[in-house]
């Protein structure tokens, strides 16, 4: 009995539910992101771990990443793939180590949360701020998009999801 209730705990600490704020949507997503040291397209064992909080476009836009970077790889195995690399999910192609939400608010049907990043292994650390677009499915919120702040020379622009789409229409 006691480990089925550990097990109901965990789960309930690991997914997303109705009552979750666009906040802490952001929060767990970025803890499994970390934790997972994510790095290019995500693995399908990966994407599972992420999938509850992201939006059905936003997931399958990730899926296509990783089958496109897997065809890459099997087609020109001497040759970096497509997606290989790099933190997709932050404009720091390293990514952060600590996120902290500073802000949540509307913008029309959605939600954006302002998230401060900080990547302390740099030296010295860098900080920047992104931001993460939620929307609704089934009663809670999700990750439709990230727009990047980073400001250096380097720096992922734009948002994920254009991104995503600007390099699978690239012809392999």
């Amino acid at each position: 009995m006691l480990g089925l209730l550990s097990l109901f705990v965990l789960g309930a600490c690991t997914s997303s539910s109705s009552t979750d704020t666009a906040s802490v949507v952001v929060e767990r997503f970025y803890a499994t992101t970390i934790a997972q040291k994510l790095t290019g397209a995500p693995t399908s064992s990966q994407l599972a771990a992420i999938a509850p909080y992201l939006s059905d476009t936003l997931r399958s836009l990730l899926d296509a990443a990783r089958r496109r970077s897997e065809a890459d790889a099997s087609r020109a195995p001497d040759e970096k793939p497509a997606f290989a690399d790099g933190d997709l999910f932050s404009s720091l192609f390293e990514g952060p180590n600590a996120v902290d939400v500073t802000a949540d608010s509307a913008r029309g049907d959605q939600r954006v949360a302002t998230v401060r990043m900080t990547a302390t292994s740099a030296n010295p650390p860098v900080t920047w701020t992104d931001r993460v677009v939620l929307t609704k499915r089934a009663g809670h919120y999700v990750i439709d998009d990230i727009e990047y702040g980073g400001s250096w020379a380097f720096a992922n622009a734009g948002g994920l999801r254009a991104s995503l789409v600007s390099g699978l229409a690239t012809a392999p």
